[in-house]
């Protein structure tokens, strides 16, 4: 059986919600080792704001690349088929026959970092993609509309996306919401079921 995708439980836990939605969207409740949430939280949440206060500046990028290590080291150890591909910036487009789309259109989903308001970013997850839109399960729990006509709001897919966002926005080198930004800035990780 399989659980709708999650959402944030903090303003600062977007890496291992999304992970975990990763994880959700590919595999069934019975078939997740509570061993790898456990792992995911440990390993998020690992910044420090001004104040010194923990985790309230989310998650950093060393801490993407352990998750990624340790979930691709515990699948070679345990009974839990996943693979985590994490990608070179230049690699990470949504241009036809990127690794995107390829581990999109092999039933896989990613991980990715996007811009999101007031110089932060936040990460989403993309699991499915056609030659208009991008469909993404964002953590961060919201009802009102968007004013910008390229992003619309999805409720009725619960389990695999809730916002519906034109590829070109998304690929955008811009700073504005959703867009994965500055070509150099880029992060992904494609997520795989072995």
């Amino acid at each position: 059986m399989r659980n709708p995708l999650g959402y944030q439980v903090t303003e600062y836990d977007c890496v291992p919600t999304t992970f975990i939605k990763a994880i959700r969207y590919l595999f069934g409740r019975n078939e997740i080792p509570p061993e790898v949430i456990k792992s995911i939280y440990m390993f998020s949440l690992d910044t420090f704001n001004r104040r010194g206060k923990s985790g309230k500046r989310g998650t950093s990028f060393y801490a993407v690349q352990h998750i990624c290590n340790w979930l691709n080291e515990y699948s070679q150890g345990n009974d839990f088929g996943i693979y985590c591909d994490l990608l070179e910036p230049s690699d990470i487009h949504l241009a036809k026959n990127s690794r995107i789309i390829e581990c999109l259109n092999e039933g896989g989903a990613a991980v990715v970092r996007v811009y999101f308001t007031k110089s932060l970013y936040h990460y989403v997850l993309i699991t499915e993609i056609d030659d208009e839109f991008a469909y993404v399960f964002d953590s961060y729990y919201r009802e009102k509309d968007f004013k910008e006509d390229d992003i619309e709001i999805v409720f009725d897919k619960p389990f695999k996306y809730n916002r519906k966002i034109k590829r070109v926005w998304i690929d955008s080198t811009e700073k504005k919401k959703y867009a994965l930004s500055d070509n150099n800035e880029r992060e992904c990780v494609l997520v795989y079921r072995t």
